[in-house]
């Protein structure tokens, strides 16, 4: 049997387009997250990453409590229904080297999956010792 994304539905830190950047930021503080889903009519239309704030805000200068985030936002980002292979998550993540995968349900989000989160399985993993290996093995054909 064949897992689904279904799996890794579970709560999305939503903000609408209008939301000034100085209250994004301190959102994504205040949730320990480094991804926010930009929701307009509760559809996903873009997501504002920390990789945004330092490649689009800071270096232009922007100022975080006038400017919106939907102004530096990453539009009609790439997502995996929750419906579609688990498989499909780890090629965004792994392949299209994606930092964040939003998981959507009918276009809504629905969970949101990030490479912390899979390091943090992996550090369960490795702790039993015998798995090392496959990472060892991995690494060393790279």
């Amino acid at each position: 049997m064949s897992h689904t994304a279904r799996l890794l539905v579970r709560e999305v830190v939503c903000v609408p387009p209008s939301e000034p950047l100085l209250e994004v930021v301190r959102l994504m503080k205040a949730k320990h997250i480094g991804c926010v889903v930009v929701t307009e009519g509760g559809r996903l239309t873009g997501l504002f990453t920390e990789r945004d704030l330092v490649v689009k805000v800071l270096p232009e200068g922007l100022d975080l409590a006038s400017t919106a985030v939907s102004q530096v936002m990453t539009r009609d980002p790439e997502t995996v229904d929750c419906d579609e292979p688990l498989e499909r998550v780890f090629e965004l993540l792994s392949r299209r080297r994606f930092r964040h995968v939003p998981i959507t349900d009918k276009g809504r989000p629905a969970g949101m999956v990030s490479m912390s989160d899979f390091a943090s399985v992996l550090r369960e993993v490795f702790s039993e010792g015998r798995y090392i290996q496959y990472f060892v093995d991995y690494c060393a054909k790279r």
